[in-house]
């Protein structure tokens, strides 16, 4: 697994939504080329090598898609069995996806697929697909990173400020799960691409 700090998109979401956002934002994300290998040690490694610290005063913040698979729950379980009650999971995904569906009932929909879910996760949300291009052709274009349309929502997870119920939001650490793509030239990669740069009010907002 690969983590990289992305300051300057939590500035961008900042400016976008006139708020201030807290803690420090880093992508989680693995190897296009080599196959998952996830587990403890390596995770545990990694986040001292980015000298992060999760305890009780500086909690972790995981966003993940909704989307999971036995990769994705196997990143959750071990995030929860390194740091207890010191990471908070949260699941995003688009409304588009889940027509008629609030969080709620995705969530209880997947705690019937996966073991324990409901002891893993601690909040989702859904976010409308329209609003999130520019996420596209930020990590395009600045770090030459080509994700997976649907694990974007991941990204913007951090402007719903969970976090600000901590004593002192400052010290967290926020980390969003996205999937990479082969290829930029992915059709569905390329028609999202193609969408945030022509996108006129440069935002992508939640609708509350």
């Amino acid at each position: 697994m690969n983590l990289l700090p992305i300051p300057w998109m939590k500035l961008k979401l900042e400016s976008i939504y006139n708020v201030n956002l807290y803690g420090n934002l880093y992508l989680i994300f693995n190897d296009i080329n080599n196959s998952y290998n996830i587990d403890t040690n390596s995770l545990s490694n990694l986040l001292v090598d980015h000298n992060i610290l999760v305890d009780d005063s500086h909690p972790l913040y995981l966003y993940l898609p909704m989307e999971l698979n036995d990769h994705i729950y196997k990143l959750m379980t071990s995030f929860r069995y390194l740091y207890k009650d010191n990471v908070y999971i949260i699941l995003g995904g688009y409304k588009d996806t889940y027509p008629n569906l609030n969080e709620l009932d995705c969530l209880a929909n997947l705690c019937s697929k996966y073991e324990n879910l409901d002891s893993i996760v601690n909040y989702s949300y859904l976010i409308d697909n329209d609003k999130t291009y520019e996420i596209f052709t930020s990590l395009s274009d600045t770090q030459k990173i080509y994700i997976n349309p649907i694990s974007s929502c991941s990204v913007s997870g951090i402007v719903l400020n969970y976090h600000m119920k901590q004593l002192n939001p400052n010290n967290v650490t926020h980390i969003s799960f996205v999937d990479l793509m082969n290829s930029p030239y992915d059709d569905s990669f390329i028609s999202c691409y193609l969408k945030g740069l022509t996108n006129n009010n440069n935002n992508f907002n939640y609708n509350f």
